[in-house]
């Protein structure tokens, strides 16, 4: 059966559980792995492969409605590291409608710089507020799950995909 899921209302909240804002929209960044290419005599093309330990900076955008002026010091500082989650409700439709059953949470846990100083995108009264990162933690799983989807620590060296390392140790 065809399926439709959409990302709404992503909340953010700080590791100690506290509201920082609504997020209204959040670039996950790309996991980018570098490549070896190989160009071999007698070969009819070329060659890309994953690079062991070559993973690109982790870097995205960020737009929060109204955040809590706590947040908003946190991106002006670029030596600050930003630990937060973002709750995003993920909503499943099919044939019959919304189905609450299949429907589920994904929770999103970073770990970010901020290199420029954030500022707020429009007037006053849009309450928007940008900020691009830099990501050096990043790991999502769904709530109806206990193993995460991807996860991704520059500073552990860890890189996994649902719960298994992607180059092994």
């Amino acid at each position: 059966m065809l399926q439709h899921g959409q990302i709404t209302d992503a909340e953010v909240y700080s590791e100690q559980n506290s509201l920082w804002g609504i997020c209204d929209s959040f670039d996950v960044p790309e996991i980018e792995n570098g490549t070896y290419e190989h160009n071999t005599l007698g070969s009819i093309g070329v060659l890309k492969m994953a690079k062991r330990g070559a993973v690109q900076a982790l870097e995205g955008v960020m737009t929060l409605n109204h955040p809590e002026p706590d947040l908003m010091r946190m991106t002006s500082d670029p030596r600050t590291m930003a630990k937060f989650q973002l709750h995003q409700h993920l909503d499943i439709f099919g044939a019959g409608g919304f189905e609450e059953t299949t429907s589920t949470t994904l929770i999103t846990h970073v770990s970010v710089m901020f290199p420029k100083r954030a500022s707020p995108a429009a007037s006053k009264e849009d309450g928007k507020y940008t900020a691009d990162f830099i990501a050096y933690r990043f790991m999502q799983r769904l709530t109806s799950e206990e193993t995460p989807i991807v996860e991704y620590d520059f500073f552990s060296r860890t890189y996994n995909v649902d719960g298994k390392p992607v180059w092994p140790r």
